[in-house]
């Protein structure tokens, strides 16, 4: 009873201030727990525990302030303010990514279109957080003497270290122990340590450790195979609309208007179509993994590229250019799509210098129109030559889709929420400039028995706000992306249906169409194969989440465990050619 009452004291004059102050990350451990699915039970023990922690670690900061000798209350109102900033970044990125707030995020800072933090909303809800700050450490604060301050910090220290040693949180079913826990830490605390992290360094070899062909064999990868559905195509066209997902077209969701998506939905009817689980969360990440067909897209690209299905197009003689809207240079990416095996990397710094295309630049780059424009041109510069082309289109991306299309007509769709900008709207308009491309392809004689085009995307878009009602109720399926095999005479064999089919599958896929041989560093399996066993590998962060039939499993990408190791060690293999 001493040592509580000493506890209790420890906080008495502060506790109402640190109530408070939890409050917000308490909001984010909810909502991350909502977007991860998580079952009654997480949520039951995840909330209280976090409120400690919360509690805790503030009350630890601001034990420190006093001992400092700061006694002013607008410097702990302002770390407070900044502190809430970091949770509001982890919140933005557990809405559009299901992801919190890591290392690789900070590197796609760079290039962006930032001028919605002038935005009056986005004002208005910073001033509110600043106000809220200055009001709790203005009500609330009262500095207590050093002595109680040193009680306050070694009793919230004691806390922190228990929940450390003793995490009740461990004892929840499988997943939901790991992802219930990785959303505990402080965001300072959480960032720091992914910043800090030891990631797995790539393993890139000709001859495959017996361990790991053990694991292979577990797991069935590097098992790519042929149907015998391919034939000698001379032109190639891959098309990446950006964000695209199932919950934008109404075959998968009927509250989409049916005109909104007719293109898409006129295309997976009369050509093979399926639903694909991403193990990607943005743009060169899932390019990585399409072109690679290996989940560890950081290491592949930092490693220039080890496995790619576009060097393999080079060397059978294809010409190879990569075509975008956005800027080529962002994240370097004009370098690294050159290391993926592309002669040609054009994006907005080139279409800046073309009469016919540089007033169509605005927000994130050219126009998707424009963009269709030029890779028609471009087909037929080169229609004598075997040619692969990547298209990722822009007007479809986050958080509402192009503002302006730059006079450009579309026809409108009568519905509520498509007579303004929203990702609803950017997609029934991303349908439009789709089948525009494909009928002008048609009329230049590009579209004939040698012609093969692949329409997907390259990540999903979590992204409801303000269009939530649209995708209610929730289907998982809304979270997958589309993929279609569009060819002149449409091909009668149908791809596999399996729940566990991936962006992995799609570089066996090219492969199989092509009647090429199959690297044999491949993790996917052509989705015309309907037989095999096939495995996700969804590397986050800091770990990484293995689906089969039997469920999901996730692992640190840290951890020390054989068990764990062995799947470390797949993950990080990159086998190539003798």
């Amino acid at each position: 009873m001493n040592c509580l009452h000493g506890f209790w004291r420890a906080f008495k004059t502060n506790y109402k201030l640190l109530l408070l102050a939890s409050l917000p990350a308490l909001a984010l451990t909810a909502f991350g727990l909502h977007q991860l699915e998580a079952p009654a039970a997480a949520w039951a023990s995840a909330l209280p525990v976090r409120l400690l922690i919360e509690f805790a670690f503030l009350g630890a900061g601001l034990a420190l302030l006093v001992l400092l000798g700061i006694k002013n209350k607008w410097l702990p109102a302002l770390l407070l303010y900044v502190y809430y900033l970091a949770c509001t970044a982890d919140f933005v990125l557990l809405w559009y990514f299901k992801e919190r707030f890591g290392a690789k995020y900070l590197d796609t800072m760079q290039g962006g279109d930032y001028a919605f933090l002038t935005d009056w909303r986005t004002l208005s809800y910073l001033l509110v957080f600043l106000l809220f700050c200055f009001f709790i450490v203005r009500r609330f604060f009262i500095p207590p003497t050093r002595k109680t301050a040193a009680k306050q910090l070694g009793a919230c220290a004691a806390v922190l270290l228990v929940l450390w040693l003793l995490n009740p949180l461990a004892l929840l079913p499988k997943p939901y122990d790991f992802l219930t826990t990785y959303l505990m830490p402080p965001s300072p605390v959480y960032t720091l340590r992914a910043v800090l992290a030891k990631h797995p360094q790539a393993l890139i070899t000709d001859s495959l450790p017996a361990n790991v062909a053990a694991t292979a064999r577990k797991y069935n990868v590097f098992t790519a195979k042929n149907t015998g559905v391919g034939k000698d195509y001379k032109r190639v066209i891959l098309i990446a609309t950006e964000s695209l997902s199932a919950k934008y077209l109404h075959r998968f969701n009927p509250l989409i208007p049916p005109a909104a998506s007719a293109a898409y939905d006129r295309l997976f009817e009369l050509y093979p179509s399926v639903t694909l689980h991403t193990v990607t969360l943005s743009t060169l990440y899932g390019l990585t993994v399409i072109f690679s067909s290996h989940p560890y897209a950081e290491l592949n690209y930092e490693n220039g590229y080890p496995l790619s299905f576009v060097k393999e197009l080079k060397k059978y003689g294809f010409r190879t250019a990569f075509l975008r809207g956005a800027d080529e240079t962002y994240m370097d990416e004009n370098l690294l799509f050159h290391q993926a095996g592309f002669d040609e990397v054009l994006g907005r710094r080139f279409f800046s210098d073309k009469e016919n295309y540089k007033n169509y630049i605005d927000w994130w780059g050219l126009t998707d129109r424009k963009l269709f424009e030029y890779a028609a041109e471009y087909l037929q510069e080169h229609k004598d030559e075997k040619t692969f082309l990547t298209l990722l289109t822009v007007d479809t991306h986050v958080p509402l889709g192009r503002l302006d299309y730059l006079d450009q007509p579309y026809e409108e769709i009568d519905a509520r929420f498509y007579d303004v900008p929203t990702m609803p709207r950017a997609y029934a308009r991303a349908a439009q400039d789709l089948n525009h491309f494909l009928h002008v392809l048609e009329e230049k004689g590009l579209f004939d028995e040698d012609t093969l085009v692949f329409v997907t995307g390259d990540h999903p878009s979590y992204s409801n706000t303000p269009t939530n009602k649209l995708f209610k109720p929730y289907q998982r399926v809304f979270d997958r992306i589309p993929f279609a095999v569009i060819t002149k005479t449409p091909i009668k064999q149908p791809l596999t249906q399996d729940r566990l089919a991936s962006q992995l599958d799609i570089a066996p896929t090219v492969m199989d169409l092509l009647n090429l041989p199959q690297p044999k560093g491949f993790f996917g399996h052509s989705l015309f194969d309907q037989q095999e066993q096939r495995s996700i590998f969804d590397v986050k962060e800091d770990y990484v989440a293995v689906s089969t039939e039997d469920g999901t499993r996730v692992l640190p990408l840290n951890s020390s465990k054989a068990q764990d190791r062995e799947i470390i060690d797949l993950i990080r293999i990159f086998w190539t050619e003798e």
